[in-house]
């Protein structure tokens, strides 16, 4: 093998003759790493922290402060493997990136670093292992007290975009191998080693506050993933507000999907075991599941589409049993989506529409909108998908049946999944809209529906309620009574598109600063 220049893009280059041996080194222990997870995982993405048999590596460890290393490219390894070093101070990482082309393997030497895949965020030590399918969002920050240190490899083989906020990059180069490697930057970087509460509820998965004598314990199940944040922050600053505090005089166990249905049944049902007070389930496969496991503790049920529909109470009024708590109203909205969407876009005659079929709420906004379709005379192309890996098929159907426009109905998996379902939307130019804002705010064209944040700061009231000794039976489901509709100019401009005014005096637009890129909700 010839022997050529190695790039290290930090603060020298050396030469790939020099690093023949340690790159076969770390390549052969990556591989068998790579291997031994494979048998382990139990899951197609996260995290493994290896146990005292299983390989380590122990090199190289320099002693610099910052530097990022290709140990091995595409080409020196024949296209296999693209193996690298990272090492940085506390609060270094990347932005939030996406390989679309290529499976990523973390290994922690050092430190330690909080790991954000898609919405979750766990704490990796050192032996920890990490594998990233391609096309999930992901990056690291260095959450330690000193230089933290990863090895890693993207196969096949490439990994050089990685390095562009580095010293020495050349932009051309980094911006051809960026397409070459289909890699791109979609988010802000992990900022969390300023929060020491975060951080501590991150490695110890709960407060260690002494609760106070008189008590309430709660379970909360929901489809996002440790540490909560956005919507659920919402909840829990409105439960402060009622004199809830949690590690004071409330108790709570979260349990998260994460992004899961098929994980609420065990969930719930560890909940009821725990003897909890309350359940609070969000989004109505947790709701089902929490109604499956007891009948008997009290159930508030937030960001469910129909309740009555999918069998949760008997009526709005009414709602029998031991479930109450806030819908969305969902399935009626549906028909005024598309309606406004075609007020928008009169020529619209075709529309994709992306839904999980899985869901029983989604099945029913979706029957609804057909129903609008036949008034409106468009035709619904229905893409149905079901878990994570149903969206390249879905994409694929939709960029071959070339519609007018995408319409997202929004429940856990197309918000989890927002930031590829808008970026493949940007990329073929497909007006897009949704319910909840943040949509809109993260790229899509337009949003109409209740604020989600309002929705889980009523939730609140009914926990208040229930710990006080109400019957969820006698408490009316509320509906939400103020709807807003989103639009993104920056997106309308890139499309091309002049909205008509009358649609655009009923709008709030998004900032029109706001970068496009997609935040946590979860």
């Amino acid at each position: 093998m010839q022997s050529c220049p190695v790039p290290i893009w930090s603060r020298w280059s050396i030469s790939a003759t020099a690093l023949l041996a340690p790159m076969a080194y770390v390549t052969t222990v990556l591989i068998i790493l790579t291997v031994w997870s494979v048998s382990m995982a139990h899951e197609k993405e996260g995290f493994l922290v290896l146990p005292d048999g299983a390989p380590r590596y122990s090199g190289p460890a320099g002693g610099e402060k910052n530097s990022a290393e290709i140990l091995a490219t595409r080409e020196q390894t024949g296209g296999a493997w693209g193996v690298w070093r990272y090492t940085g101070q506390p609060k270094d990482g990347p932005p939030l990136h996406i390989h679309r082309a290529e499976d990523e393997f973390f290994y922690v030497l050092r430190g330690e670093f909080a790991i954000q895949l898609g919405d979750c965020v766990k704490i990796a030590p050192a032996g920890s292992f990490v594998y990233i399918p391609k096309n999930i969002a992901h990056t690291f920050q260095n959450v330690g007290t000193k230089p933290g240190e990863l090895l890693g490899v993207v196969t096949p083989g490439g990994f050089e975009h990685f390095f562009v906020d580095l010293p020495g990059a050349d932009a051309e180069t980094v911006e051809a191998l960026s397409k070459q490697h289909a890699m791109d930057n979609v988010g802000p970087r992990l900022d969390i080693a300023d929060s020491l509460p975060r951080l501590n509820t991150l490695r110890h998965g709960k407060s260690k506050t002494r609760p106070a004598a008189k008590s309430y314990r709660i379970g909360i199940l929901t489809p996002g993933c440790h540490p909560p944040s956005g919507a659920l922050e919402t909840l829990l600053h409105s439960l402060r507000e009622r004199d809830y505090v949690e590690g004071q005089n409330l108790m709570i166990e979260w349990r998260y999907s994460e992004g899961k249905d098929d994980r609420f049944p065990a969930l719930a049902a560890d909940l009821v075991s725990q003897k909890v007070d309350l359940i609070v389930a969000l989004s109505t496969p947790a709701a089902l599941a929490a109604q499956q496991a007891t009948q008997t503790i009290p159930i508030v049920m937030v960001y469910v589409a129909d309740p009555v529909g999918t069998g949760l109470v008997s009526s709005l009024a009414r709602p029998g049993g031991n479930i109450t708590g806030v819908t969305d109203m969902a399935t009626d909205l549906s028909a005024k989506r598309l309606e406004l969407l075609k007020e928008a876009i009169p020529s619209t005659t075709r529309v994709a529409v992306l839904w999980n079929a899985a869901d029983p709420g989604m099945v029913l906004r979706f029957q609804e909108l057909q129903v609008a379709a036949k008034v409106l005379d468009v035709t619904l192309q229905s893409h149905e998908i079901r878990e994570p890996k149903d969206f390249d098929q879905a994409f694929k159907a939709i960029q071959d049946q070339r519609p007018d426009a995408l319409f997202v109905i929004a429940e856990v998996l197309t918000i989890t999944h927002r930031c590829r379902v808008l970026d493949f939307a940007a990329t073929h130019k497909l007006p897009t809209i949704a319910e909840f804002g943040l949509f809109a705010q993260d790229g899509g064209l337009m949003t109409y529906g209740p604020k989600l944040t309002e929705t889980f700061r009523r939730s609140a009231t009914y926990i208040d309620k229930v710990l006080k000794g109400a019957k969820p039976a006698n408490l009316p489901v509320e509906q939400p009574m103020n709807f807003e509709l989103v639009i993104n100019p920056t997106t309308a401009q890139t499309l091309g598109l002049t909205l008509p005014p009358e649609l655009l005096i009923q709008a709030v637009a998004t900032d029109k600063h706001h970068d496009n890129r997609c935040t946590k909700i979860w």
